[in-house]
């Protein structure tokens, strides 16, 4: 079988290239390579975990499987560019050592194929795919039947086949599922010409991946789709994996059979447009929306793949190229899609802001411009790698995380369950120090959070978290109104407990913060979980306490012009934050309380059912939640169902 991934041409011009970029890449991709004839094979024996707990699941088998994955294609690519025989011998030694292993899988799972299971199947597939054709028969055979054996049809039929599966689409979370199918298919395909069933087994995996990304979810599991219009609910870092995997199969089928194995432009189209919509260019450091289990910084390498399958996706390459990468970043995969990834044309986004509904995740920005302003509101489910967040937000400005996510560590580590995971970790709000209970991260939250009224009207823009379903078991109602204006973006809110009690709105950010609490409140800085020096632990806490009824009204700003600082002033039911030329009335009525009456007030002249309304220069411009909004007997709106958005949209 010839070698499908390089060919003396490919080979030849890049050599022959002046391009800065690939002559960078090249010599990467060599320096690898040498490293990676120095790879050691690691013994069954050292992988090995015995005792209890969270070791045991994976056992070490991934300080084997890890660096084989990896490596493989760059001792291919040694191979290819040097034709030194010994980048060929330590594939074949190591191929040969692992599929002579007992198992690819750890002790703790109910089947037999995991994360590493994919991992060793990776290596092999690489493996064949680049040296089949200078292994003998007998060497092909042992690699395709033991793959077979420890890692093809353990994958394949604990999570695919009929018969043998074990899990459904929302087991192990969203990941898992196309991670073990992509993986074991893509050493299936390679290895087709060895194995009888492997088309087959590829086919089936193929149809399988096609109905994962069209999950619709399940309520009385309370799972949400696989996709929301392209966002992923366990985040950027974890989408990114499955598009990788997945990406990295179906380049596999088209090199063998020359078509893709299903038409997913619409999956990848608003795949792209997620990766684009949680971007944050900066002169710093690579961020991106960083909810969940990861640390929101770095290149997700889907990306690339994504534009070596659907090179029309210009805004990718706008991505790509607006990013730091390291040379080390899918280099092999740059080398080989060169052209897709940078020589066509660059498209840069438009959708300033956006929202992900059935998620729970909203995004709004002034601009794609490098160190500009960028704020995420998550309010959705709380599982696995979704954390115990719901209601938190994130401000990305002057190009760094200026309120951030307190992160994640080890899962392994106590303090990720005990801390990283749970409410006080979040710029979220607490009550009598309490936040979500704490089996929701692992359980699962059954009312999950939701996000009302996106709105984006260019100097107006709103979107509503209403946070009441996690914190059910303290607040009967919890919405946190969001209304991002000129020169300031407005958090307001309105809560009611069933008990009265102490409310605290908790805020993990840098010391120099364009934060304003504008309500009355005691600061403290708690610490997250004692007995862990963890910076990141120590936050800060806007405590106030509720009235007799269980409410309570936090009313903070995100002050972007410096020049121009919010204030607060007080009225008999209501408040008016004033920016410059900018007002914004708070009606304390239009809280739910006098729903069988009518919560109409006067507000700075204008008599409206408004939850909010915005004055600028004199002129009442926006509303959130009205239907009446009427000044010296003239009506400005005056409509039945209440509404969002600027006056002269809403009429």
């Amino acid at each position: 079988m010839k070698n499908l991934y390089f060919n003396d041409a490919l080979i030849s011009e890049w050599k022959n290239s002046k391009e800065p970029m690939i002559v960078a890449l090249t010599e990467y991709c060599l320096q690898r390579a040498q490293q990676a004839k120095n790879m050691k094979i690691v013994p069954e024996a050292d992988v090995r975990v015995n005792g209890e707990g969270y070791q045991i699941q994976h056992e070490n088998y991934g300080e084997a499987c890890g660096p084989f994955s990896q490596n493989m294609l760059y001792l291919a690519f040694g191979y290819a560019y040097t034709k030194d025989i010994a980048y060929f011998e330590k594939a074949k030694e190591l191929m040969l050592a692992y599929v002579q292993y007992e198992k690819w899988h750890g002790k703790g799972f109910k089947g037999r194929g995991e994360l590493n299971t994919g991992n060793f199947c990776v290596g092999m597939g690489y493996g064949f795919a680049c040296f089949g054709e200078l292994l003998t028969m007998q060497e092909r055979r042992m690699i395709a039947e033991g793959t077979y054996r420890l890692g093809i049809l353990p994958l394949l039929e604990d999570w695919l086949l009929p018969g043998t599966k074990i899990h459904a689409f929302d087991t192990m979370g969203h990941n898992w599922w196309p991670v073990c199918v992509a993986s074991g298919a893509f050493a299936a395909i390679f290895m087709r010409e060895e194995l009888k069933d492997a088309d087959r087994l590829v086919d089936l995996a193929a149809d399988g991946l096609r109905q994962w990304f069209a999950y619709k979810g399940n309520a009385i599991n309370n799972k949400l789709a696989s996709s929301d219009h392209g966002a992923f609910y366990e985040g950027v870092g974890y989408y990114n994996y499955v598009l990788v995997e997945y990406l990295r199969f179906t380049d596999a089928y088209k090199r063998v059979k020359q078509v893709l194995p299903f038409d997913d432009t619409k999956i990848m189209r608003e795949a792209a447009a997620f990766f684009v919509n949680t971007v944050y260019p900066s002169s710093k450091e690579n961020y991106y929306v960083g909810f969940g289990d990861c640390d929101g910084k770095g290149f997700p390498t889907g990306v690339v793949f994504m534009l070596a399958r659907c090179p029309e996706l210009a805004q990718l390459r706008w991505f790509v190229q607006n990013r730091s990468l390291q040379t080390s970043d899918a280099a092999v995969f740059r080398l080989l899609h060169y052209n897709n990834i940078y020589t066509l044309p660059v498209e840069q986004p438009k959708a300033l802001s956006v929202c992900y509904e059935n998620n729970g995740w909203a995004m709004m920005r002034d601009s794609f411009e490098t160190d500009a302003v960028l704020l995420a509101v998550k309010c959705g489910d709380s599982w696995n790698h979704s954390h115990n967040d719901a209601g938190s937000f994130l401000l990305y400005r002057n190009g760094k995380a200026e309120i951030f996510d307190s992160a994640y560590c080890s899962y392994g580590n106590d303090i990720y369950r005990d801390y990283y995971v749970q409410s006080y970790a979040h710029n979220v709000v607490l009550f009598n120090g309490c936040g979500q209970d704490w089996r929701d991260h692992h359980d699962h939250v059954r009312m999950r959070g939701r996000l009302y009224d996106f709105t984006d009207e260019g100097d107006f823009r709103y979107v509503c978290a209403d946070v009441t379903g996690p914190m059910g078991r303290f607040f009967r109602k919890h919405l946190r109104h969001f209304v991002w204006l000129r020169d300031f973006i407005l958090i307001y809110d309105d809560i009611q407990s069933y008990e009265p009690g102490k409310v605290s709105f908790l805020l993990h950010a840098e010391d120099d913060t364009c934060f304003r609490m504008l309500t009355p409140c005691t600061l403290s800085h708690p610490h997250g979980y004692i007995g862990y020096d963890v910076q990141d632990c120590t936050y800060l806490s806007y405590d106030a306490y509720t009235d007799d009824g269980g409410r309570v009204k936090f009313v903070s700003v995100l002050a972007l012009n410096e020049k121009k600082q919010p204030m607060l002033t007080e009225f008999e039911n209501g408040y008016c934050v004033v920016c410059g030329e900018t007002k914004v009335y708070i009606n304390l009525l239009s809280d739910g309380r006098v729903m069988h009456n009518n919560c109409l007030l006067t507000m700075g002249g204008y008599l409206t059912d408004a939850v909010l309304l915005v004055e600028e220069n004199g002129d009442a411009t926006a509303a959130v939640n009205a239907s009446v909004v009427r000044k010296s007997g003239v009506n400005l709106l005056d409509i039945l169902a209440r509404k969002t958005g600027k006056l002269d949209c809403v009429k």
